[in-house]
């Protein structure tokens, strides 16, 4: 999957690929076209942070200590660290000051925050096709090692999560997506090319893109051809690579 490799960037963006918080550093970058070196870690890396159980030490330089992505780092001429900035948001403010161009404004749209709300429907199926799925991505950095694909699973089954179930449902999960992404498609699209009317993708598709992505994974749910053009041509606007030439049974 090819995407923002610019290995002279003064700008160094440590991601996994699977995840949105991550996707929407990556949309915010390379829609203001601010080129980037891409670091991709495995997922079970502790990243220095010594109190994550099951986690291995991937050899890497420290970031923030903590186990969280993503982080981007400005690298001085002399080649070395001049700053790190954590937190999604927080770098997505940083683009919108650097460049001078903001994003538009979050609508604060009640539908968009109750179709994608973290115990909604759309998030629950999404993370019954995607979770299994995302293990038999082995090809990427993130779930490359054995400890990658064994640490994600320990911790979402700590939180509650059944593999056997998704994977036991799976079918009428593919159907429910389906449903779930042809009223994405009529009800929550401003327009062919944004969630807003005038068609200029802006803060909201930051925030939502990267959750549909996540979705692309999924071979055999279907997608409208509106919300499919869009989820493609937003991410391709902004060089980050989806999951549709990828596809899991």
């Amino acid at each position: 999957m090819t995407m923002q490799q610019q290995t002279k960037s003064p700008l160094r963006l440590h991601v996994y690929d699977h995840c949105p918080y991550c996707i929407r550093v990556e949309l915010a970058l390379g829609l203001k076209q601010m080129p980037y070196e891409r670091v991709v870690y495995g997922y079970g890396d502790k990243l220095g942070d010594d109190s994550k159980v099951g986690c291995y030490d991937g050899g890497n330089p420290v970031l923030t200590g903590k186990k969280e992505l993503p982080v981007l780092e400005k690298i001085g001429t002399d080649g070395n660290r001049e700053w790190l900035k954590a937190e999604s948001l927080d770098i997505i403010k940083w683009v919108e000051t650097e460049t001078s161009d903001p994003f538009k404004v979050k609508s604060g749209r009640k539908d968009l925050t109750v179709f994608f709300a973290t115990d909604g429907r759309f998030k629950v199926v999404q993370r019954i096709l995607s979770r299994p799925r995302n293990l038999k991505l082995t090809h990427l950095k993130d779930w490359s090692r054995e400890e990658d694909r064994a640490y994600a699973k320990a911790k979402y089954e700590r939180g509650g999560f059944d593999y056997a179930a998704a994977e036991a449902c799976d079918a009428e999960s593919r159907v429910e997506m389906t449903k779930m992404l042809k009223e994405a498609s009529t009800s929550l699209l401003g327009s062919d090319t944004s969630l807003y009317e005038d068609g200029v993708l802006g803060f909201d598709d930051l925030l939502y893109l990267p959750e549909l992505r996540t979705v692309t994974v999924a071979k055999g749910v279907q997608w409208p051809d509106r919300l499919r053009k869009y989820v493609v041509e937003a991410h391709e606007k902004a060089n980050v690579g989806t999951y549709f030439d990828h596809q899991v049974e």
